[in-house]
């Protein structure tokens, strides 16, 4: 009996060891395992507390910038202004038997107090450009600037104005995308009383007071006997009113036609030009007006819906693309020069002289 219950206690003494051992162990791997995952957690939070402290810095950084970039557009877009425009009807009646309209701009004084005056006084005096103004009045009354527009003076004012224009043009696509309103407007060529016309009876407050846009679909030269004039104010307006004045290109806006001077005789732009200035100054004034038409736009879409366009549909081109992809993918710069004749001898002659 005493051997059987030393074996048997014996044995329950192991047994209670083995169980000791193995929840100590089972304890020791449990703790193990939570120290594991405390150890995850925090490794977790230190990480997520990094990504905010990121998070944090470059959201302030980026609404810094957006704010600076965008206070800065706003302040340019919507500057006030220090002038005010007078518009009134004129006495006298013009060759159509209306009043014309008068814009008179004047630099506001003080209309409210004298803080006002003072911040009226501070601001920049931002005059619109003094050329292409001197141009539109010549518009409005070209019969008593004869003098000046048969002159050398008016040749190179001319010039100047491509010169001023040329990187508008550059800036725009060769599908210019519109919203309406709207006016859209055909060929003009060379003549001076359809624009004194639409002057007249559409923009009669004039075109920056006029709300919508204006499209004119080319053809501008040849044909009238004022293209230097017509040339003169539509580049005019495309200079002070940029986003509002649109001149798309036509195919006398080509050196092979408007160059013609066999077929159009005294109403083609080249004759006009070198009887203007003679033929030095004639020539030079021709090509630079040539360079601006060679960066007008082709084409014109009004509200995503009508499309504008001097000389019909295009034809397909069997490119994958749209069309108005194909019109996109034109140079900025596109010259059509053409190669034979006398007019290959002027491109030589004419850059002689612009080398000079």
């Amino acid at each position: 009996m005493s051997s059987q219950q030393s074996k048997s206690s014996s044995s329950s003494r192991g047994l209670n060891r083995n169980r000791s051992r193995s929840s100590i162990l089972s304890h020791g791997r449990g703790r193990a395992i939570l120290l594991e995952r405390d150890a995850k957690i925090q490794a977790l939070e230190n990480e997520v507390s990094n990504l905010t402290n990121r998070l944090a810095t470059l959201t302030s950084s980026s609404s810094h910038f957006k704010g600076n970039k965008i206070g800065k557009g706003k302040k340019h877009a919507h500057q006030v202004n220090p002038h005010q425009t007078i518009v009134q009807e004129s006495i006298s009646r013009s060759s159509s038997g209306m009043r014309p309209i008068i814009q008179e701009r004047q630099r506001m004084g003080r209309n409210a107090s004298i803080s006002t005056a003072a911040i009226f006084k501070a601001l920049p005096d931002d005059t619109e450009d003094a050329l292409a103004q001197k141009l539109v009045n010549m518009f409005k009354d070209p019969s008593s600037h004869l003098t000046y527009l048969k002159s050398d003076t008016f040749a190179k004012d001319l010039m100047n104005l491509s010169k001023k224009v040329k990187p508008i043009l550059e800036e725009e696509p060769k599908c210019a995308f519109l919203q309406s309103p709207c006016y859209v407007f055909g060929d003009i060529h060379g003549n001076l009383e359809d624009l004194h016309f639409f002057s007249d009876n559409i923009w009669r407050l004039g075109m920056s007071l006029t709300a919508g846009n204006f499209v004119f679909l080319g053809d501008y030269v040849d044909r009238g006997m004022s293209c230097l004039e017509v040339l003169a104010y539509l580049f005019s307006m495309k200079l002070l009113l940029p986003q509002k004045v649109f001149l798309l290109r036509g195919n006398h806006e080509t050196r092979d036609v408007n160059g013609w001077e066999e077929h159009y005789g005294e109403r083609s732009f080249i004759y006009q030009c070198r009887e203007r200035f003679g033929d030095e100054l004639g020539y030079l004034v021709w090509e630079e007006m040539n360079q601006l038409f060679d960066r007008l736009p082709l084409s014109a879409v009004i509200d995503q819906d009508i499309f504008c366009v001097h000389g019909g549909i295009p034809r397909p081109i069997s490119s994958g693309k749209s069309r108005i992809q194909d019109i996109l993918n034109v140079p900025k710069v596109a010259g059509i020069n053409p190669p034979y004749g006398k007019y290959f001898f002027f491109s030589f002659y004419l850059n002689s002289l612009y080398m000079q």
